[in-house]
């Protein structure tokens, strides 16, 4: 009686772990037609992307009043490509930040302007790290349009604890990071599942 308990629930398991497959391939639609003017997102398998950002990416500029006057910080991500196992992300720290992509934001900034792009900011879980390619944003920018080798602008290996995505369109970005958390959710309930399959 309690091998055929097992075996019920395995059947059971199988149905909704196709039914989460589904809904992680529509979430990958979503966020790969969403960043379309950002970049390109390829799957290595069904829970590994790899985001490849347009190079050079924007600097982003990000102000913050602090006791009536305006401060800056300023990012860059010099990103060719992020692999990301949607396991090794973090849903709760996704962040999205409205910045100025201009060279003379801060001097031709007044309070209340909203800035022209959305960043959006992805941390690994704790003791995590995404692999990515970067490159040297100078070195890029001096060798002007045209085909060039990697290694004109020192693209490199590294390991990163977040990185940053750019959108110049809010709604897509909104659409991104809605989706980038339910396919974190399911790629999480699926590898539990399927470790609990393999368990019995």
């Amino acid at each position: 009686m309690q091998k055929f308990l097992f075996l019920a629930l395995g059947f059971l398991a199988v149905p909704a772990l196709t039914c989460l497959s589904q809904d992680l391939a529509a979430d990958i639609q979503t966020m790969r037609a969403s960043y379309a003017a950002s970049g390109n997102i390829v799957t290595l398998d069904k829970h590994t992307l790899v985001i490849e950002p347009n190079m050079p990416g924007p600097v982003c500029a990000l102000p913050k009043e602090v006791a009536g006057k305006t401060t800056w910080s300023y990012f860059a991500f010099p990103l060719a490509s992020i692999t990301v196992p949607l396991e090794t992300v973090d849903e709760t720290l996704i962040t999205e930040d409205r910045v100025f992509t201009s060279p003379d934001a801060a001097r031709a900034y007044k309070p209340g302007d909203v800035g022209d792009t959305t960043m959006v900011v992805v941390m690994g879980v704790e003791g995590k790290q995404f692999h990515t390619l970067m490159y040297d944003r100078d070195k890029l920018a001096q060798l002007g349009p045209g085909v060039h080798n990697s290694s004109e602008y020192d693209q490199a290996p590294d390991n990163v604890e977040a990185f940053g995505l750019t959108f110049a369109d809010s709604a897509a970005a909104q659409a991104f990071v809605d989706a980038l958390r339910n396919a974190v959710s399911i790629a999480k309930k699926q590898t539990v599942a399927k470790a609990e399959l393999q368990g019995r």
